[in-house]
């Protein structure tokens, strides 16, 4: 769905929020403010909360599905750069989008929030792309054949979302207090990355 530039603020606002604060203990009135929009264009364009975050979910994860199914398809590279894409594309998506991914987290902690539905849904899509893509590879005698699919995509979302929820208590640990915010934030891209590929080769194409 396309949306038009004040729709865009008042889904930037509320995700900010949400991550922020909670849907809970976010009212309409605080999105307002935020978007600066007035409470009625809310409700016409997103008739209420329960459907503003579930227009934010469906925002996201229309963009990442496209973007993996893209990615996975490019027969153009190896399998092997292909789940290097893949590692590389989600770490700069979640650390270059804090907010979504924080709002992600509490709405799995809230279950009464009312969108556990469309986000577990979303992960079975996703594992079922990525699964088909290493089943693929595992046909082609590139990867390993006793693979579980299911923990590897854990250790990726686990992984990242952890090192980015935390990631000052990571610049504290690893002696990182003289960078920026933005240095930071590519240092974690990086070395999350390097990291996860390193690891992810070593269980897919090298003998355990």
């Amino acid at each position: 769905m396309e949306y038009n530039q004040k729709q865009l603020s008042i889904l930037e606002a509320a995700e900010k929020l949400f991550a922020s604060h909670g849907f809970h203990a976010t009212s309409v009135r605080d999105i307002a403010h935020e978007a600066d929009v007035n409470i009625a264009m809310i409700s016409y364009y997103f008739g209420s909360k329960e459907k503003l975050i579930e227009a934010i979910f469906l925002k996201r994860i229309f963009a990442w599905k496209l973007t993996l199914t893209e990615m996975l398809h490019n027969s153009a590279r190896s399998y092997v750069e292909r789940f290097d894409s893949l590692v590389e594309t989600y770490v700069a998506r979640v650390m270059g989008n804090p907010c979504f991914n924080l709002m992600m987290i509490r709405a799995q902690i809230q279950e009464d929030i009312g969108v556990n539905d469309l986000i577990h849904e979303n992960k079975k899509e996703v594992h079922e792309v990525i699964k088909a893509f290493i089943n693929e590879g595992q046909e082609s005698g590139v990867f390993n054949k006793d693979l579980d699919i299911l923990m590897m995509v854990n250790t990726l979302v686990g992984t990242t979302n952890h090192i980015m929820s935390t990631r000052h208590h990571f610049q504290r640990m690893s002696n990182l207090e003289h960078l920026s915010d933005n240095e930071l934030q590519e240092y974690l891209i990086s070395h999350t990355s390097n990291h996860l590929k390193n690891l992810f080769k070593a269980i897919l194409i090298h003998e355990a």
